[in-house]
Protein backbone atom coordinates (compact mmCIF):
# COMPACT_ATOMS: atom_id res chain seq x y z
CA UNK A 1 0.00 0.00 0.00
CA UNK A 2 1.33 3.36 -1.21
CA UNK A 3 -0.61 5.57 1.07
CA UNK A 4 0.69 8.88 -0.42
CA UNK A 5 0.56 9.46 -4.09
CA UNK A 6 4.33 10.90 -4.33
CA UNK A 7 4.81 6.84 -3.21
CA UNK A 8 1.94 5.87 -5.44
CA UNK A 9 4.31 7.33 -8.47
CA UNK A 10 7.38 5.81 -7.75
CA UNK A 11 5.55 1.93 -7.95
CA UNK A 12 6.04 0.95 -11.02
CA UNK A 13 3.96 -2.50 -11.03
CA UNK A 14 -0.24 -1.55 -12.00
CA UNK A 15 -2.58 -4.25 -12.66
CA UNK A 16 -6.17 -4.96 -11.51
CA UNK A 17 -6.94 -8.40 -9.84
CA UNK A 18 -9.74 -10.08 -9.79
CA UNK A 19 -10.16 -13.23 -7.25
CA UNK A 20 -10.57 -16.80 -7.54
CA UNK A 21 -14.18 -17.49 -8.71
CA UNK A 22 -14.69 -14.25 -10.49
CA UNK A 23 -16.97 -13.75 -12.73
CA UNK A 24 -15.80 -14.41 -16.99
CA UNK A 25 -16.16 -10.00 -17.04
CA UNK A 26 -13.97 -9.74 -14.53
CA UNK A 27 -11.22 -12.33 -15.96
CA UNK A 28 -11.95 -10.46 -19.25
CA UNK A 29 -10.99 -7.42 -17.58
CA UNK A 30 -7.99 -7.88 -15.79
CA UNK A 31 -6.45 -9.77 -18.80
CA UNK A 32 -7.06 -7.13 -21.34
CA UNK A 33 -6.11 -4.00 -19.11
CA UNK A 34 -3.42 -1.45 -19.29
CA UNK A 35 -3.10 0.97 -16.15
CA UNK A 36 -0.56 4.42 -17.18
CA UNK A 37 -0.25 6.38 -14.19
CA UNK A 38 1.85 9.64 -14.34
CA UNK A 39 3.17 12.69 -12.35
CA UNK A 40 0.29 15.56 -11.89
CA UNK A 41 0.86 19.51 -11.10
CA UNK A 42 2.83 18.36 -8.24
CA UNK A 43 4.23 15.62 -6.23
CA UNK A 44 0.43 15.41 -4.43
CA UNK A 45 -1.02 14.76 -7.48
CA UNK A 46 -1.60 12.16 -10.10
CA UNK A 47 -3.39 11.06 -13.45
CA UNK A 48 -4.65 7.52 -13.96
CA UNK A 49 -5.93 5.95 -16.83
CA UNK A 50 -6.87 2.50 -17.01
CA UNK A 51 -7.87 0.90 -19.80
CA UNK A 52 -10.21 -2.82 -21.12
CA UNK A 53 -9.58 -3.61 -24.84
CA UNK A 54 -9.86 -6.78 -26.10
CA UNK A 55 -13.72 -6.91 -27.09
CA UNK A 56 -13.96 -4.83 -23.94
CA UNK A 57 -13.42 -1.51 -24.96
CA UNK A 58 -13.59 0.68 -21.70
CA UNK A 59 -11.51 3.17 -20.26
CA UNK A 60 -11.73 5.31 -16.82
CA UNK A 61 -9.33 8.29 -16.69
CA UNK A 62 -9.44 10.49 -13.02
CA UNK A 63 -6.54 12.63 -11.49
CA UNK A 64 -5.67 12.05 -7.17
CA UNK A 65 -5.00 14.11 -4.84
CA UNK A 66 -3.41 13.56 -1.62
CA UNK A 67 -6.25 15.32 0.93
CA UNK A 68 -3.36 15.62 3.58
CA UNK A 69 -0.09 16.34 1.86
CA UNK A 70 -2.64 19.20 0.43
CA UNK A 71 -3.94 20.71 3.42
CA UNK A 72 -7.61 20.60 2.23
CA UNK A 73 -10.08 21.87 3.81
CA UNK A 74 -12.34 18.69 2.22
CA UNK A 75 -11.12 16.17 4.76
CA UNK A 76 -12.41 18.74 8.14
CA UNK A 77 -15.79 17.90 6.04
CA UNK A 78 -14.98 14.49 5.75
CA UNK A 79 -14.58 14.43 9.84
CA UNK A 80 -17.75 16.04 10.47
CA UNK A 81 -19.65 13.23 8.88
CA UNK A 82 -18.28 10.47 11.27
CA UNK A 83 -20.50 9.54 13.93
CA UNK A 84 -18.80 9.47 17.14
CA UNK A 85 -21.72 8.94 19.15
CA UNK A 86 -22.03 5.29 20.10
CA UNK A 87 -25.84 5.46 21.09
CA UNK A 88 -26.65 6.54 17.64
CA UNK A 89 -28.10 4.10 15.09
CA UNK A 90 -25.78 5.28 12.58
CA UNK A 91 -22.54 4.64 15.10
CA UNK A 92 -19.89 2.39 13.20
CA UNK A 93 -16.79 1.71 15.07
CA UNK A 94 -14.79 1.18 11.90
CA UNK A 95 -15.91 4.54 10.27
CA UNK A 96 -12.57 7.17 10.95
CA UNK A 97 -10.79 9.46 8.46
CA UNK A 98 -7.41 7.93 8.41
CA UNK A 99 -4.47 10.37 9.23
CA UNK A 100 -3.00 9.35 5.85
CA UNK A 101 -3.66 7.67 2.80
CA UNK A 102 -6.73 9.47 1.57
CA UNK A 103 -7.16 10.55 -1.69
CA UNK A 104 -9.82 12.68 -3.80
CA UNK A 105 -10.73 11.54 -7.12
CA UNK A 106 -11.32 14.22 -9.72
CA UNK A 107 -11.73 14.78 -13.22
CA UNK A 108 -13.27 11.33 -13.61
CA UNK A 109 -14.34 10.23 -17.39
CA UNK A 110 -15.76 6.95 -18.40
CA UNK A 111 -15.27 6.16 -21.73
CA UNK A 112 -17.49 3.17 -23.06
CA UNK A 113 -17.18 1.56 -26.06
CA UNK A 114 -20.70 0.20 -27.95
CA UNK A 115 -19.79 -3.51 -27.42
CA UNK A 116 -19.53 -2.74 -23.84
CA UNK A 117 -22.12 -4.82 -22.00
CA UNK A 118 -23.69 -3.19 -18.67
CA UNK A 119 -21.50 -6.77 -16.75
CA UNK A 120 -18.36 -5.57 -17.63
CA UNK A 121 -18.34 -2.16 -17.36
CA UNK A 122 -19.59 -2.93 -13.67
CA UNK A 123 -16.97 -5.58 -13.40
CA UNK A 124 -14.56 -2.81 -14.67
CA UNK A 125 -15.74 0.00 -12.21
CA UNK A 126 -15.43 -2.43 -9.52
CA UNK A 127 -11.81 -3.86 -10.52
CA UNK A 128 -11.03 -0.31 -10.25
CA UNK A 129 -12.61 0.41 -6.32
CA UNK A 130 -10.34 -2.72 -5.38
CA UNK A 131 -7.45 -1.12 -7.09
CA UNK A 132 -7.41 2.28 -5.35
CA UNK A 133 -8.45 0.35 -1.65
CA UNK A 134 -5.12 -1.81 -2.57
CA UNK A 135 -3.22 1.46 -3.01
CA UNK A 136 -4.49 3.95 -0.07
CA UNK A 137 -6.42 3.74 2.76
CA UNK A 138 -9.20 5.89 1.31
CA UNK A 139 -10.82 7.57 -1.32
CA UNK A 140 -13.19 10.40 -1.73
CA UNK A 141 -15.38 12.54 -4.82
CA UNK A 142 -17.73 14.79 -4.89
CA UNK A 143 -21.18 14.63 -6.57
CA UNK A 144 -20.26 16.67 -9.40
CA UNK A 145 -17.49 14.37 -10.68
CA UNK A 146 -18.79 11.09 -11.12
CA UNK A 147 -21.62 11.66 -14.10
CA UNK A 148 -20.61 9.21 -16.47
CA UNK A 149 -20.03 6.57 -13.45
CA UNK A 150 -22.90 7.13 -10.86
CA UNK A 151 -25.08 4.11 -11.49
CA UNK A 152 -21.91 2.02 -10.66
CA UNK A 153 -20.23 3.08 -8.22
CA UNK A 154 -23.49 3.20 -5.76
CA UNK A 155 -23.32 -0.58 -6.20
CA UNK A 156 -20.84 -0.33 -3.56
CA UNK A 157 -23.45 1.38 -1.05
CA UNK A 158 -22.78 -0.07 1.85
CA UNK A 159 -19.18 0.92 1.71
CA UNK A 160 -20.16 4.87 1.35
CA UNK A 161 -20.13 7.23 3.58
CA UNK A 162 -21.59 11.04 2.91
CA UNK A 163 -20.57 14.31 3.77
CA UNK A 164 -21.06 17.68 2.94
CA UNK A 165 -18.10 19.78 1.67
CA UNK A 166 -18.54 23.64 0.09
CA UNK A 167 -22.34 22.76 -0.41
CA UNK A 168 -22.34 20.01 -2.06
CA UNK A 169 -22.06 16.06 -1.69
CA UNK A 170 -19.66 14.00 -1.06
CA UNK A 171 -18.48 10.47 -0.88
CA UNK A 172 -15.80 8.55 0.68
CA UNK A 173 -14.89 5.32 0.40
CA UNK A 174 -12.94 3.22 2.80
CA UNK A 175 -11.74 -0.49 3.18
CA UNK A 176 -13.73 -0.80 6.40
CA UNK A 177 -17.26 0.15 7.38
Amino acid sequence: MATRVYLFLEENDFKLEAWEGARSEFKRCVENHRITVSSGRNMNHASIEVQCGGSIDLALKFNISDLKQEKSSMLASMEQSVVVDIEDNDFDYWDQIPPFGVVELYDIELERGKKATEPEVEAFVTLIYNFLLKHFMMFAFRESEIESVRSYIFDWSSCIKTFSHDGETGYRVSKFG
